[in-house]
């Protein structure tokens, strides 16, 4: 799952890719970085502590910086040429400058809306072509409720809104998605400010997020580059640093997990002695299909999941045995929908 990083040039977006991935990439000011993020874990880190495995693995979300995207009619060629890397992207996070002037709601909404007339007129193109080519076409029902969904959109793009504005289902989705339009993607938007009044800032947050009435968006304020400058810090210096500023903590660990929860993802785990390891699913992923994210045997000779949530593993004094015992760790079919934060073990058999 890849989320691609957005925005017009000079917004901080390879610097918040910076504080992402802890100054440990080389970033490019002229191609896409990428970049795979570890997900802070307090549940993990507490199975580790458990077990003391040999080795301890996050879940993690893959990261895109693109180049900044010019704005105006002018810029189309090159705006369009860039997009083609957040094409195959699940989500998008669009960075806007709010450090070159005193931040207001006012004139930050403005900004969101400019820029996303700008990628609203990029999917229209693609819109229109395609409604031209149907009409060539000879329709089917199928056929007849994608151009049904497609003259919605029209109508929606043409006056300037995102196609997650309509608030499709996720069966319409299904239907569109071939098509791979920039404004169905969830997206959150980054405030980009120079942080001085941490309270100051989750006002503007929350006031931005009230105004966000589009499903799929979120918003988040942060300052891009003090949290890389406390990224590239050895972490014994990190604490003296944010108090030196008066904060109480960087916000990256925050960022991605948000991030996380923009994809709609959910994490089970697998624990013992050899390792502790976090697996990234969707939501609603039944059992053959976690177990195929460990390995595709596994999904083949799939034969039942011992399933345990973190509450009642607790309970059972961190023992599996004792779980056992009270009847807390459960046989479950192929067709159980893994929940969040179980840690699953599977049975398999692969005879050939």
């Amino acid at each position: 799952m890849k989320i691609g990083i957005i925005g017009l040039p000079q917004t901080g977006k390879t610097t918040l890719f910076g504080a992402l991935t802890r100054g440990t990439t080389q970033a490019s000011q002229s191609k896409t970085n990428l970049a795979a993020v570890g997900v802070a874990d307090t549940d993990l880190d507490y199975l580790a502590d458990v077990f003391k495995p040999k080795k301890t693995t996050p879940a993690s979300v893959e990261f895109a910086d693109v180049p900044g995207i010019p704005s105006g009619q002018e810029n189309a060629s090159r705006r369009n040429e860039l997009l083609k890397d957040v094409k195959n992207v699940e989500a998008l996070v669009e960075v806007f400058d709010a450090f070159t002037q005193v931040p207001s709601a006012t004139t930050i909404r403005d900004q969101i809306e400019n820029f996303e007339l700008d990628l609203a007129l990029v999917d229209l193109e693609i819109v229109e072509h395609r409604l031209e080519r149907m009409k060539k076409e000879k329709m089917t029902p199928l056929l007849e409720r994608e151009r049904d969904l497609l003259s919605g959109a029209q109508s929606c793009l043409s006056g300037g809104k995102g196609l997650r504005s309509l608030g499709l289902s996720d069966e319409d989705k299904s239907l569109l998605t071939s098509y791979a339009f920039i404004t169905l993607k969830p997206v959150m938007y980054v405030i980009n400010i120079t942080m001085t009044d941490e309270t100051a800032a989750r006002n503007l947050e929350a006031t931005l997020t009230a105004a966000a009435d589009q499903l799929d968006a979120t918003v988040m304020v942060l300052d891009a580059k003090l949290e890389r400058e406390i990224a590239e810090l050895p972490a014994a210096e990190q604490l003296e640093f944010l108090q030196e500023f008066g904060l109480s903590g960087s916000v990256i660990d925050t960022f991605v997990g948000r991030a996380y929860q923009l994809l709609k993802l959910e994490t089970f785990y697998t624990a013992g002695e050899d390792e502790c390891k976090a697996w990234v699913i969707e939501a609603g992923t039944r059992a053959r299909g976690a177990a195929g994210k460990i390995h595709t045997d596994i999904a083949r000779g799939f034969i039942a999941a011992e399933v345990i949530s973190l509450d009642d593993f607790r309970k059972a004094g961190n023992s599996f045995k004792v779980a056992k015992e009270k009847g807390l760790l459960r046989i479950e079919g192929e067709s159980y929908v893994v929940k969040n934060k179980e840690i699953t073990h599977f049975r398999f058999n692969v005879s050939h």
